[in-house]
């Protein structure tokens, strides 16, 4: 059993090799993740260089109809007429330096924190805070495309007719692509590493009162990132498979994150027990399991140990039902990829 897995894992992995789709997906996870890397870079140089910026309302401005705009504080702090807003009051302009005042105590904080998020090991988490919520998507689509393509193609009666079992089978298709999305997360922290080496070369040294990253905490977010999308292959496995077409699996994995995130948004404002009942959904447990903002819907999330337990039943109950399925049922001709 063991070895007829391992040979039909690396089949599949030979043929999805093959495919585009494969290597677009990787693309957008690297994108991605170089965005958080940058994104954080130019938010620290943009501190730097203003201090930290303030927003004047358009009620404050001299001038009628102009729209609100910012100040920085190191122009307001300056002691340098030139570099004062010649627009504002005198009063205006008092007070918004004393705000930055206030601002400047948490300067350095600020800076160690965007110092961090761009480079080693820090950026490993910045970049997984963004790639983790690409990769559920990127996931289902991949999922959706390898499992429903021998529906589609009617390979899948002329597969199973030479004797390789239906278990042995899915197996191998679920361990694929559980490696691939592994490798992926990898394969993007690497790009991530180079780039965080250059950003670091171009900031220079460190502000001071910098925090250090651990490594130990860049392999728990990368640990959790990637446990994270098992439940979501396997909801995706149990709707291909259910529907027998891949169309169906990618309509319904991209689907369900987004009206997961609306539905509890709009009645947990509704119903005050609705949050209770969200604490179950699959979304929010994830979201809950790596850390994360809690989308739409805000509020507190699952604790991590409510969260993996949810995310334990729901990977082994739609797990287990799709293989069930796919036991059980019979194997139909090609149905075109619908």
């Amino acid at each position: 059993m063991i070895a007829n897995v391992a040979n039909l894992t690396r089949w599949e992995w030979f043929k999805l090799r093959r495919r585009w789709m494969l290597w677009i997906l990787l693309a957008f996870a690297i994108l991605f993740a170089q965005l958080a890397v940058w994104g954080q870079f130019f938010s620290y140089q943009n501190l730097q260089t203003t201090g930290g910026e303030l927003t004047v309302p358009a009620s404050l401005q001299q001038q009628q109809g102009r729209p609100p705009r910012t100040v920085a504080c190191n122009d307001l702090l300056s002691g340098d007429a030139a570099r004062q807003p010649a627009d504002l009051d005198a009063q205006v302009v008092a007070g918004l330096a004393a705000q930055c005042r206030q601002q400047a105590a948490t300067l350095p904080a600020r800076l160690a924190r965007a110092y961090q998020g761009f480079t080693l090991p820090g950026s490993v988490s910045t970049a997984l805070g963004i790639v983790q919520t690409l990769a559920l998507i990127l996931i289902a689509i991949l999922t959706a495309s390898a499992i429903g393509i021998d529906y589609g193609a009617g390979t899948l009666r002329s597969v199973l007719t030479q004797g390789v079992g239906r278990w042995p089978y899915l197996t191998a298709k679920i361990i694929t692509l559980a490696v691939i999305a592994f490798l992926g997360l990898v394969g993007a922290l690497a790009t991530v590493a180079i780039s965080s080496l250059i950003a670091g070369g171009i900031a220079g040294a460190p502000p001071g009162g910098a925090t250090t990253a651990t490594w130990s905490d860049a392999g728990l977010a990368l640990w959790k990132a990637w446990s994270s999308t098992l439940p979501y292959l396997a909801l995706t496995t149990f709707v291909t498979v259910f529907a027998r077409s891949s169309a169906a699996g990618m309509a319904i994995g991209l689907g369900y994150y987004f009206a997961e995130q609306l539905l509890v948004a709009l009645f947990s404002n509704l119903f005050s027990w609705f949050q209770n009942v969200a604490d179950f959904f699959l979304v929010r447990n994830i979201s809950g399991w790596v850390g994360g903002s809690g989308g739409l819907a805000g509020g507190a999330l699952p604790d991590q140990t409510h969260a993996l337990v949810v995310l334990a039943f729901y990977t082994l109950v739609l797990g287990g039902v799709a293989f069930w399925l796919f036991e059980r049922r019979d194997v139909q001709g090609a149905t075109g990829g619908g």
